[in-house]
């Protein structure tokens, strides 16, 4: 898996970091930022096993990080796979409250850089919410500008940073386009215009349609 960093705007350096562990950390986000959401836990850090999953590995290494990955989400919440790459993941509220219920993608590593994880659809109090995972927390103290375009399509948001700056909650503009536009698109570019660089990507989102559908029968019955 092949993550590009720029340095600048005219250089970029390679960065590999494996499929699972890009996964794990968006999954394990997502979690822990619906669970604050509806109460004061959090969810349980990455176990030591998948410290060795950021380095160089073998497909046999891979193989067992992925599994590896996939049993941690598992062991405290329910993931199921979804066409075109989504994720369906509930979490259950320790303190005996609402499921929290995402779908969410990963970046698409070869046009995305290192900070920017994934894309995740969540169940809101007022309807579905989009937030951007990151991987690099930004200042809790800014509200940065999102561009998100699909074809030749711009959107402009203004997002507020959540979960210690590891999130981008987006308005219900964005919702909306998730739920119109966005559904005969096969691509999200992000571009979050955060200091001291800007930091973009682009998101698979082929199936959103079918995420969508299972993510609001879900909400409706959690």
């Amino acid at each position: 898996m092949l993550l590009i960093r720029p340095l600048n705007k005219k250089s970029l350096v390679p960065v590999r970091i494996p499929t699972a562990f890009v996964m794990m950390c968006v999954t394990l986000l997502c979690a822990a930022l619906l669970v604050v959401a509806n109460s004061s836990s959090r969810a349980d850090p990455p176990r030591p096993g998948m410290l060795n999953c950021a380095s160089g590995i073998n497909p046999e290494q891979r193989r067992q990080c992925d599994e590896e990955a996939f049993r941690q989400v598992e062991s405290g919440s329910q993931s199921t796979q979804l066409e075109g790459g989504w994720r369906l993941v509930k979490t259950t509220n320790p303190d005996g409250g609402a499921d929290a219920i995402s779908a969410m993608h990963v970046v698409d590593s070869v046009k995305s850089d290192a900070r920017l994880a994934g894309l995740s659809l969540q169940c809101g109090r007022d309807g579905i919410e989009v937030v951007l995972i990151l991987l690099e927390p930004v200042s809790r103290s800014t509200r940065p500008t999102v561009v998100l375009t699909t074809g030749e399509k711009p959107a402009e948001f203004e997002a507020s940073v959540i979960q210690g700056g590891a999130a981008l909650l987006l308005p219900a503009g964005a919702s909306n386009l998730a739920a119109a536009e966005w559904q005969s698109a096969k691509e999200l570019s992000v571009d979050i215009q955060s200091k001291p660089t800007e930091i973009r990507g682009a998101v698979p989102i082929g199936g959103l349609s079918a995420a969508l559908r299972y993510l609001s029968q879900n909400c409706h019955v959690r």
